[in-house]
Formats: structure tokens, sequence, C-alpha cells
């Protein structure tokens, strides 16, 4: 099993496990549908949902299915986001959500380099991915400046329930280990 860090340190973000303490700030982007446009989840109606989120994370956390931590800006603890990503054998995925009020100053990316940089740490990982919906070009700048490529369109493939109960088109971008690197 993975044994993935409970806090994350960067120049200005600490990404730390989730706690039930933090419904109300999760609450606080996760509502909001300008920031949940774009997501696979749909916007929450009620605090009760994002209650229910943090109550699953310790254990996904503990089962290796899903690690996530929430965003807050040092050296407050206040949560303005999170980021999750799941380990399978070889491969990564990651995924972030970031308050409305903090876009624009780096912070996705500063978080999602974080997650990065850990995950290409882990051996035997020669994969890592997350994919965005193809208007999301906030989404493309920041999987692109934490070192992913795109690798291509993945068509009708993705149900983004805020935009449209039907499938949309998805990026898919990636890290990929060179061959000759030994993981």
């Amino acid at each position: 099993m993975i044994h993935a860090p409970a806090v994350i340190t960067t120049d200005r973000l600490v990404l730390r496990r989730p706690a039930l303490t933090d419904a109300a700030d999760v609450y606080a982007y996760a509502h909001d549908p300008e920031v949940t446009r774009h997501l696979v989840w749909p916007t929450h109606t009620e605090i009760k949902e994002s209650i229910a989120f943090l109550e699953t994370c310790d254990p996904r956390w503990e089962a290796g299915d899903e690690y996530c931590w929430v965003i807050t800006i040092a050296p407050e603890d206040r949560v303005v986001g999170s980021i999750g990503c799941r380990v399978r054998e070889y491969t990564a995925d990651f995924g972030y959500v970031l308050h409305r009020a903090y876009w624009g100053h780096g912070y996705a990316t500063e978080a999602a380099q974080a997650v990065v940089t850990w995950l290409r740490s882990l051996p035997g990982i020669c994969r890592i991915s997350a994919t965005c919906d193809v208007d999301n070009l906030a989404s493309v700048r920041v999987l692109e400046k934490s070192g992913l490529s795109c690798e291509g369109r993945l068509r009708r493939s993705t149900i983004r329930p805020n935009l449209s109960s039907t499938p949309r088109d998805t990026f898919v971008f990636a890290w990929v280990q060179d061959e000759g690197v030994k993981p």
C-alpha cells in the first residue's frame, strides 16, 4: 500500500488531509456554480453534501482508493480548494477544485505541481494523467504548467452534470516516464 503524506507543503500552500470541521469552507466553493461548472460532480446545494464528501475522505484514504488533500494558503488554515489522486499499479490520476476568489494566483498550479512531484517519486509509477473539459482553458494551462502534455481529445467521454446530461468532449493530459528510465 502507498504511504501518502498527510501534509504536503509548498512555498505558499499547505495541502492536508480534510476534516469534518472543513465543511463550511468546502461548501463555500462547492456550491458555486461557476466553480463546479466543468466538474464531474454536481454543485452542492446544501452543506450536508459537503459533509458527506468529507465523511468519505478518510475511508477512501485508508483503503488506498483515493488520497485527498484540502488546499490551504499558509499560514492560514482556511480551506480554499481540494486536490485528490488515485494510484493504480503503475498509473495515477488526479483532479482539483479551487474557490473562485483564489483563481488566477497560481494556487491550482502550485497544488497540482506538488502532487505530481509526489506521484513521480513513487516507485513504479510511469504514467500520471488528468482530464478536463475542452472548454476549461484555465485547467488546460494548469495541467500544462504541471508538466503534463495533451495526449488528445476523447469525444463524448465524460458527463459534466453542471453543463449537460450528455457526455462531452474531454482533453486527456499525461506525464509519461521514458521507457529507458527504470522506475
